[in-house]
């Protein structure tokens, strides 16, 4: 969970404490006076009043007035137990810093910056290592590839769409980056994508041939492969199909984008 996931859960926990406290207010206001204690005799309860002031017991048979004492202890321990939880979240909202340890390295001019060999890191500055990074990807054939605005190639053109669509939502991502699946071998995930907000890494296959059964078997050998590694479908494994019947849907590419990436 980030910080701001953290600081969001609870202040919606706050608010909600807030109802339970005045509608236990709400209760205990017409409660009435006294206690009521419980004991078994031959496996049958009973149940005694005790009044607050001379600390004396008797034996109670009126059953309205036992369920609102039982009532009235229930909604005082709820209400003790909601005010303490309340206020300690209160007093956490209230300290936390507004600046997270994460952005005080941003903070610093570049050239201390590059001095620095910072624990934390915001998320901007991750991302920006994180894409900047090299890593090991596939070589291109000739007249295999699909050159984008920005001069990076892709071997089809619903993969160039992609990659727009990724680049316009300002979602960092690597194209056919090398991932060792034990028991299968290296694979190259046509998109390795990176949540910036969360940190969690996706890999996206696009299935773009589904007409053909070899094509087929391939790809569902390299999807169980996956998942035995751990990467569970719309989990950490991303895909979406395309063949010559069914067409490339850019609708389900954003959904992806906002739903796992953004």
């Amino acid at each position: 969970m980030t910080r701001e996931e953290t600081i969001k859960s609870l202040k919606s926990r706050k608010k909600f404490l807030e109802s339970i406290i005045s509608f236990c207010r709400k209760k205990l206001a017409s409660a009435p006076e006294g206690r009521v204690a419980t004991s078994c005799s031959n496996g049958v309860a009973q149940f005694y009043f005790y009044n607050n002031c001379k600390g004396k017991r008797k034996y109670l048979s009126d059953k309205v007035l036992i369920e609102k004492l039982v009532s009235k202890e229930y909604f005082s321990k709820l209400l003790s137990c909601a005010e303490n939880e309340l206020k300690h979240i209160t007093r956490f909202l209230d300290g936390i810093s507004k600046t997270p340890v994460e952005e005080i390295y941003k903070s610093f001019p570049e050239a201390k910056r590059k001095l620095i060999a910072p624990p934390c890191i915001d998320n901007d500055t991750f991302a920006k290592q994180w894409i900047e990074a090299d890593y090991p990807t596939l070589d291109f054939k000739i007249n295999e590839e699909y050159i984008s605005n920005d001069g990076e190639r892709y071997r089809s053109k619903s993969e160039l769409l992609i990659a727009n669509a990724l680049k316009e939502a300002g979602v960092p991502f690597r194209y056919e980056c090398r991932l060792d699946l034990k028991g299968y071998g290296p694979v190259y995930p046509d998109f390795t994508v990176l949540n910036k907000r969360t940190r969690n890494v996706f890999y996206h296959e696009h299935l773009g041939m589904m007409e053909k059964p070899d094509y087929i078997i391939k790809n569902l050998q390299k999807i169980n492969a996956y998942e035995k590694n751990g990467f569970m479908q719309g989990k950490q494994l991303i895909l979406t199909f395309e063949s010559e019947h069914v067409n490339f849907d850019m609708n389900i590419i954003n959904k992806i984008i906002k739903e796992f990436y953004l």
